[in-house]
């Protein structure tokens, strides 16, 4: 067989997918209307998940499961945007990895909101002026993000997923690398990438800017400059990677959550987020671990911060594995409740690929 009878193949294909994707777009359309009639959400991470690990299951390794999970994503994006236009706030300025977050979960169709800083994310949600909003809560070197941890306790919005974004830096520029007279970034990408840039780039200046994207639109105007920053950036501002992943640890990574107003059903495989404060006497907190132990599940993620409500006194952030609708989590919440002073429940979402 010759290469145009192959290539000919492939476009019947393509054209094939393309009928498929617009018959999908149009149920798509009667499933908005559905959902409006009934005053639904249009967003429905669960929904998503279950498709994509139904895909995943049927795909026997031919594709890689995160380029399934990037090309649905997409389709993802495209479909909501037939139904209505999602209101994304994001930690900007645009181009930054708060944005690449949003671009990476709701896909490009959306309409991406940057608001600094970034516990101004929860207000533009509670207010109506967003659908959702992506904010960072942890990060795997420098840990907890405290200021948006402590502003949960001051809103009634909903965790409705999470995801987890590798962080990395690269470096772009409209010059070769030996032409290079400096480097603009933030202060962290520079800590971050330290080693690379004593090893290659020794003797070229260093320039702190206010973000990436500050530095990105920097080396897009200047010759003989260049930036560290992403590559959303990069395709944003238009200027090419010359060195790709410069950051001396390659693990670097940070957890977002999704939150907003809805409530999300069950995935089964799922997270669930709660407050919780203590009650003033001895054994108090390992009363509570061992109640999840007695139901046999697994806290995945544990922070105390204070009340601000009594000096002294400290609420705990923690995560636990399974959704509210979970008969074991339920129990353990009603233990809860007799333990503690007070437990809420920030959501119960769709844990996210690590």
């Amino acid at each position: 067989m010759d290469l145009k009878k192959l290539r000919d193949q492939i476009n019947k294909i393509d054209d094939e997918l393309l009928e498929l994707l617009q018959r999908r777009a149009e149920i798509s359309k009667k499933v908005g209307s559905l959902k409006a009639d009934m005053g639904s959400v249009i967003h429905v991470p669960q929904r998503e998940y279950e498709i994509l690990k139904r895909l995943k299951n049927l795909n026997h390794s031919i594709y890689p499961e995160d380029s399934i999970e990037k090309i649905w994503n997409e389709i993802f994006s495209a479909s909501r945007s037939v139904q209505t236009t999602n209101r994304i706030a994001f930690l900007g300025p645009i181009g930054s990895f708060g944005h690449a977050a949003c671009h990476a979960f709701f896909g490009p169709s959306s309409e991406m909101i940057p608001i600094t800083p970034q516990i101004d994310i929860f207000t533009e949600v509670e207010t109506g002026r967003a659908d959702f909003g992506m904010v960072a809560i942890q990060n795997s070197v420098y840990g907890t993000v405290r200021d948006v941890l402590e502003r949960f306790q001051h809103t009634s919005l909903k965790i409705c997923a999470e995801m987890y974004q590798p962080i990395k830096h690269h470096l772009i520029s409209k010059s070769q690398l030996q032409d290079i007279e400096r480097i603009y970034s933030h202060s962290q990408p520079f800590a971050q990438c330290r080693m690379w840039l004593n090893k290659f780039m020794k003797h070229v200046e260093q320039v702190e800017v206010v973000s990436t994207s500050d530095a990105a639109q920097r080396a897009a105007e200047e010759p003989n400059a260049a930036a560290i920053a992403s590559k959303l950036a990069s395709k944003i501002y238009e200027v090419p990677v010359i060195a790709d992943s410069i950051m001396d640890d390659p693990n670097n990574t940070t957890r977002f959550l999704v939150i907003g107003e809805q409530k999300v059903g069950m995935s089964g495989y799922d997270r669930t987020s709660i407050f919780f404060s203590v009650k003033d006497k001895v054994g108090a907190l390992y009363e509570i671990l061992g109640a999840l132990a007695k139901y046999q599940l697994n806290l995945s993620y544990l922070e105390s911060l204070p009340s601000r409500s009594k000096q002294w006194e400290y609420i705990f952030f923690a995560d636990i594995d399974g959704h509210v609708e979970d008969d074991k989590v339920h129990a353990v919440l009603e233990s809860l409740e007799n333990l503690c002073r007070e437990v809420r429940i920030l959501g119960s979402y769709p844990r996210g690929a690590t």
